[in-house]
């Protein structure tokens, strides 16, 4: 890019199309000893990944704080204390972009696909603890953020205030924050590492049989070459969605492997019918625009194999949907229903 070619992105042009943070977050992330190639297609990665911040803040309420004891929840604060001290020592020594890197792998791995993705169950279920840590690490990770994000670190912050979350007028008027070196355990940071790859591993084998997620397991066998603690086996167990989790010891210079049970019993596939009918009915509410705290009747209409499987967890069917009557009932008796199928299986639904 030069101006005597005639290819020259004028800055206020780029910030008029794109927005000022995007541009910002790129030069940031920029070493200044390296050359940086600048173009519109180049700050579409930086302007998904600020969405990804930005869509977090609808899952953080004003909460209060609790006792941690779930493994995860200590894991992502050794993980972000470890942050703040990466990115306080990086920027007085003049590192910009070292901590700039640190604070985008935070929010995009460790935070969104780590720490939410291993307490969505928890976070339907109104969990008190992940909830607090949530609003506690976010609320942080946003003052971490504003020196480089300044503009939608604010619109943010605002927001928080709005809900309740946060005092301070603004996120540019509050203290740096300060790590708790008690907080961080560089063992349990180690063992999570070893469980993101393993449960990666299971992943691919989940694809490879094209067993959706949703559908359980009895069994998943880990091949590695170490012990795993009873808590690691049970991140990797609940991530996969298999009962157990049976640990073989592997020999120096045998890989890392797992094995999946793709046995499906009556009870898993009960329950695997559940889950995936528990989903299409949240997706239908979230579409008619009711709240989680709105109860609702169901009304279903489906054939008598479907129904005996729904039947066998349908106290979970309850809680899933927030529905406080459940009905199965002929489909002449379903007026201007939904239908929807699960593995060919037709259902009819409708709520009152």
């Amino acid at each position: 890019m030069h101006k005597s070619k005639g290819n020259t992105i004028w800055f206020d042009d780029a910030v008029e199309k794109v927005g000022a943070d995007p541009m910002r977050l790129i030069f940031c992330l920029q070493d200044p000893a390296q050359e940086l190639r600048f173009g519109y297609n180049s700050l579409k990665e930086p302007a998904n990944d600020i969405g990804i911040l930005f869509n977090m803040s609808k899952l953080i309420s004003n909460s209060k704080k609790v006792r941690i004891d779930y493994i995860e929840d200590k894991w992502i604060l050794s993980r972000f204390n470890n942050l703040i001290k990466k990115a306080t020592e990086e920027i007085e020594n003049l590192h910009p972009h070292i901590y700039t890197r640190a604070l985008k792998d935070f929010w995009l791995n460790d935070f969104s696909r780590g720490y939410i993705q291993l307490v969505r169950d928890r976070l339907a279920s109104d969990d008190l603890a992940s909830k607090y840590v949530l609003r506690e690490l976010y609320v942080s990770l946003i003052q971490l953020s504003a020196p480089v994000i300044p503009f939608i670190s604010e619109k943010i912050w605002l927001d928080l205030k709005e809900k309740g979350v946060v005092k301070e007028e603004s996120v540019h008027l509050c203290n740096w924050p300060k790590y708790d070196s008690k907080k961080i355990d560089e063992k349990l940071e180690k063992d999570f590492t070893i469980a993101f790859k393993l449960i990666e591993l299971g992943l691919f084998e989940r694809d490879k049989e094209k067993i959706g997620l949703k559908w359980p397991l009895s069994k998943a066998v880990v091949y590695f070459k170490e012990e795993l603690s009873d808590d690691i086996q049970e991140i990797i167990a609940r991530q996969l969605n298999v009962k157990k989790v049976e640990l073989k010891k592997i020999t120096v210079g045998e890989e890392n492997k797992i094995e999946l049970d793709i046995n499906m019993t009556p009870e898993l596939e009960a329950e695997g019918y559940s889950r995936e009918f528990a989903r299409n009915v949240q997706a239908l509410r979230k579409k008619a625009g009711l709240q989680k705290g709105q109860l609702i009747e169901l009304k279903i209409s489906c054939s008598s194999r479907m129904g005996a499987f729904l039947n066998k967890n349908i106290h979970f069917l309850l809680e899933r949907t927030n529905s406080k009557k459940i009905e199965f009932v002929d489909v002449k008796s379903i007026k201007n229903g939904v239908a929807f199928s699960i593995k060919n299986e037709g259902i009819i639904v409708k709520f009152l």
